[in-house]
């Protein structure tokens, strides 16, 4: 009987919720995933929730012309401002859910396009695509089963939209690609590129970026475990991106050497106004020996000089680490016996240059030294 009970509320709630906030019908039957997305990038992929994304927005030629040109990827739910009947403004959408549960989840294929991917969407009314190994090909619609004379009911799938899980997109980490593959100006210069590599490995964006954890998926049919759905710039991208990067250190006679093998199937931070950076410290005698540090980056310009993505037409430096690749640094000083070497991987979010010439404010995440990876190794 409360089964019944919860299920007519759940198909009340969806019906009156339908014509407000996508995200408001998900978070009555998926309260756990609904709390993490609120903490995502996702969720603050606006320009009213992404000081970064502001304060370059706030420089772009567009702006003037209010021509925002970065919608598809960063507001996909601000529907009426995709379609161009409406322009940019801080409403609900904007603020709450620019990319919302349903940008996700009704991605049906991917275009590719030089200039960037374009995410298709089905056009099936309360139809979305999901990833379940278990149920992998299967179409699954809400179906409900009556037990002692009806006093007990149980459904299967869900009360509001279908459920397709043989959409291989979702599993090839292909239903990312529409907005997290690459990325050219008007001039047709690549101002980012992930590279991409997943057919050479057995991870895909979505089984490295949306591992399982603890917590029911839905509160009507209980599980164990979800895919997370909270990954965010700071919080949890380091901790799981960490797994993916290995550090090792070789000593030689004239000084030593670190490699940084990098698992993953994506360059480290190909985007132009990120800085990944290699730190090592040697203690010794209780004294600190802070070694050169070693950057990785895409710097993109003009005229050999740096410029902003919509103006540049050239790569002036490209040092980033690529997909599944090692990269070994040399160091000329001598280990001595009783060292203790510590060392550190990380980034930036922006490059403190860049951040300090956008304006971004000196105590927010943006510039803050991000560590991916520590390790010590003592002699």
């Amino acid at each position: 009987m409360k089964n019944s009970i919860l299920l007519l509320v759940l198909l009340a709630t969806a019906t009156n919720l339908q014509a407000k906030l996508e995200n408001s019908v998900c978070k009555t039957c998926h309260p756990i995933i609904y709390q993490e997305y609120e903490g995502s990038a996702h969720s603050r992929s606006s320009i009213y929730r992404d000081p970064v994304h502001k304060a370059v927005w706030d420089r772009h030629p567009a702006k003037a012309k209010n021509n925002y040109n970065c919608a598809k990827c960063h507001t996909p739910s601000d529907h009426k401002l995709i379609s161009g009947e409406a322009n940019l403004s801080s409403n609900e959408i904007q603020l709450t859910e620019p990319i919302s549960c349903l940008a996700c989840h009704q991605v049906e294929s991917v275009e590719k396009h030089a200039k960037s991917n374009k995410n298709v969407y089905t056009d099936k009314k309360k139809y979305i695509y999901s990833n379940d190994k278990e149920k992998r090909g299967k179409k699954v619609s809400f179906k409900e089963k009556s037990y002692l004379f009806g006093l007990i009911k149980i459904g299967t799938g869900s009360p509001y939209h279908q459920i397709d899980y043989s959409n291989e997109n979702y599993y090839n980490g292909n239903s990312c690609m529409g907005c997290h593959s690459h990325k050219q100006n008007g001039k047709s210069f690549t101002v980012c590129d992930l590279e991409v590599k997943q057919g050479e490995s057995k991870e895909s964006c979505i089984s490295c970026h949306m591992p399982k954890v603890k917590g029911t998926l839905a509160n009507q049919k209980q599980s164990v475990t979800h895919a997370y759905h909270g990954v965010g710039i700071h919080s949890v991208t380091p901790r799981i991106l960490s797994e993916y990067i290995k550090l090792s250190m070789e000593k030689h006679s004239d000084g030593f050497s670190i490699a940084i093998k990098n698992e993953a199937t994506h360059t480290l931070f190909p985007q132009p106004l990120r800085l990944n950076q290699l730190r090592v410290v040697i203690q010794r005698d209780s004294k600190d020996i802070v070694l050169d540090t070693h950057s990785f980056v895409r710097v993109i310009g003009k005229n050999g000089k740096p410029a902003m993505p919509w103006v540049a037409d050239s790569i002036i430096t490209d040092t980033t680490i690529k997909a599944l690749e090692t990269r070994v640094v040399q160091y000329n000083t001598a280990i001595e016996s009783g060292d203790m070497v510590r060392v550190e991987f990380g980034y930036y979010m922006v490059n403190p240059k860049a951040a300090k010439k956008l304006g971004v404010d000196s105590g927010s995440d943006a510039d803050k030294f991000i560590i991916l990876k520590e390790k010590r190794f003592e002699f």
